[in-house]
């Protein structure tokens, strides 16, 4: 393979002016944090694949490696480079060499716990899908149990609405398609419920008290530059009290 890579790039210089790599900003550099090994370690692969003609060799590409590298890795990779380690002819085994340093010796336990621990929670289905995904491809569990973990963690109500389906999900990405289908179902039907709804409290209190008619005191005619004479259910003006009634 490498030897083909090779030989089209010395017999196709001309393609090359027609034929560009895709431009690819280059990960960030490791420091040795454990849980991001694995992703630093496919972003140069992917980097070495979409730029075959940039990286050719095995120098070229432990090369790029040695310039990703900070911290304690750097300090791993830099005797190499000083005493010019055959291990930089050969990508594979610095490779090997560089996972046994620094990637997660329990990764596997690690991620089934995280698998057992994760819940799609008020996320959306898609997103706790694709969390499950990134965990469920580092256990050696069967299409079965991913299924079932899958679905223990769904949102109570999706799980309800898979329910209507009549017959189980076959695989995986079934049971994925279904649930985001049916999570993003009811996320309109609640947006659809919102909109319907009265805008607010205080404008539903607003126009109940509008249509309601003023109080007898507002139609007053009463000027309101002095006090206004107390009225007590409309009793009439009379003579001076009797001795009774005064005691």
């Amino acid at each position: 393979m490498e030897a083909n890579i090779i030989s089209l790039q010395s017999q196709g210089m001309g393609i090359q002016g027609t034929l560009k790599e895709p431009k690819i900003a280059l990960p960030a550099k490791f420091d040795g944090t454990r849980s991001q090994f694995r992703g630093f370690l496919n972003q140069v692969h992917l980097v070495i694949q979409m730029h075959p003609t940039r990286y050719p060799t095995n120098a070229s590409r432990v090369g790029l490696i040695g310039t990703l590298l900070s911290g304690t890795t750097l300090a791993w990779f830099a005797p190499l480079l000083e005493k010019e380690s055959s291990l930089l002819g050969n990508f594979e085994e610095p490779i090997m060499d560089f996972k046994a340093y620094f990637r997660d010796i329990n990764s596997v336990g690690t991620t089934i716990n995280k698998l057992l621990r994760l819940r799609q929670g008020d996320h959306l289905a898609l997103a706790y899908a694709v969390d499950f995904r990134l965990l469920a491809c580092d256990i050696p569990w069967d299409e079965q149990a991913l299924m079932e973990q899958f679905r223990f963690g769904l949102h109570n109500d999706v799980k309800d609405l898979l329910l209507t389906f009549p017959e189980e999900p076959k695989s995986l990405t079934k049971a994925i398609s279904r649930a985001i289908r049916r999570d993003n179902q009811m996320f309109e039907r609640r947006s659809e419920r919102l909109q319907q709804m009265p805008r607010t409290r205080s404008e539903s209190t607003y126009a109940s008290v509008a249509a309601k008619p003023l109080p007898r005191q507002v139609y007053s005619s009463t000027p309101n530059d002095g006090p206004t004479p107390m009225e007590i259910d409309g009793v009439r003006r009379r003579g001076p009290l009797s001795y009774e009634e005064k005691q």
